[in-house]
Formats: C-alpha cells, structure tokens, sequence
C-alpha cells in the first residue's frame, strides 16, 4: 500500500537572488570596466580594494545592493537592527587567461553576495557542499556518486546572497570574453542576538558607513 510522504529537509543551505534594474545593469558594467585593478587574486584575476561602498560613483548600486539586504533582513527577522555593507569590491578575470578564485569563505561576515557585472556562463561560481561526510555514504542509489559541488551560472544583473561560511571559487576563465563580478560582505549592527527576557547580547558599530546609502536613519553608526 502506498503511504502518504512528507519531506523532512535537514541542515539546508538556504541562499537569495535577485536581479537588477536594465539601466542599473548597462550603468554597473561601464564602470566596472573602466576601473584600474591594482590588487591580485590568487591563483588568478585582479581586483579593486573593498571599499567601493563608500564610493559616491558606486552610491545607486550599493544603494542597491543594500535595499536587497533590507528585504532579507525584515522577511527572515534576523536579530540586528540592520544587516549593512562593510565590505565590496570588483573582480576581474580576462578572457582565455585561465584565471580562476581558489576555494574561500568570507571571514567576519554574516551575509555574502557576488553580483554579475558580466555574466558567469562560461566561467561559473562553484559553490561546495558544507556537509562533506555525504560523500562517504557506502551506497549511490540515485545513479552515480553524490556531486559535492554546484555551478552556479549567474546571470549579467543577477546577484545571489548567502551566508558568508559557504565555501566557493570560481572556474578558470577560458572564454572569449572578459569576467566581471563584484563581492559584498556584511554585518550587523545595533542590538544583536537577543537572548533571554528579549535582551540583545551586544551592540555594534560599523565604522565607515555611508548613512545615506539607505532608508533607515544611521546617523549613530558614522
């Protein structure tokens, strides 16, 4: 007899995406390609320094950026007065150069994101499995080994979001056109984890904050 089923997902790795507006995206890629790229990624690819956010040239995209975060925030009812912008930067890698982004995480941040100023279809983000004890499973009973790992081809104007422990790289770039990309971390501010008898924790500070980057008044955290 066939019996009713009900899915128990454990210990997902929930992430977020969202797409930008049509101008934003044309505005974003002209001037990212513009740019001068001083600092290196290893193995490959170079970069801008992490302080684009506070850039007035950069202001509408974090602006952006940050309304996406807003979003988040009041849906997933995180305990902070608000998850902010602390770190963003640029990312290149050339066509047909082979640059790639080792395996890495985003220390001192809670939320992460990668922004595709150009699109990723032929070099995508490879995002891996937190829970490697599943590739020591004695059995594949779906058809093959258990693929560690997903290739996320992200879309010109697309960003996703997700928690800044998740591991992930990029492929080699082999392609006939140029990368871009750009990474943003994030931290919490104001009263944060409440705990018992709804008190917070503690209470934070983000120094270099443009207050004016959003709709919230943070004249507090200059």
């Amino acid at each position: 007899m066939k019996q009713k089923v009900d899915e128990l997902p454990l210990f997902p790795v929930r992430c977020w995406q969202f797409r930008a507006p049509s101008d934003l995206v044309d505005k974003t890629e002209e001037m990212a390609r513009g740019l001068n790229y001083k600092c290196y990624n290893n193995p490959g690819g170079v970069g801008t320094c992490d302080d684009i956010h506070e850039l007035e040239e950069w202001h509408d995209l974090m602006a952006w950026f940050q309304s996406c975060v807003d979003t988040l925030h009041a849906q997933e009812n995180w305990h902070c007065d608000r998850l902010v912008i602390n770190k963003a930067w640029v990312n290149r890698s050339d066509a047909k150069s082979g640059d790639r982004h080792h395996p890495h995480r985003h220390p001192m941040s809670y939320l992460s994101g990668i922004y595709y100023v150009t699109g990723a279809s032929e070099a995508p983000t490879v995002f891996l499995d937190p829970l490697d004890k599943r590739e020591w499973a004695g059995f594949h009973l779906d058809g093959g080994p258990i693929d560690n790992q997903v290739f996320y081809h992200g879309g010109r104007g697309g960003l996703i979001l997700f928690p800044s422990w998740l591991v992930h790289a990029t492929v080699e770039n082999y392609s006939d056109v140029d990368r871009y990309s750009i990474a943003l971390n994030t931290f919490p501010t104001g009263d944060i984890n409440f705990g018992g008898w709804d008190k917070p924790m503690a209470k934070v500070k983000v120094q270099g904050w443009k207050k004016d980057i959003g709709a919230l008044n943070l004249s507090e955290y200059k």
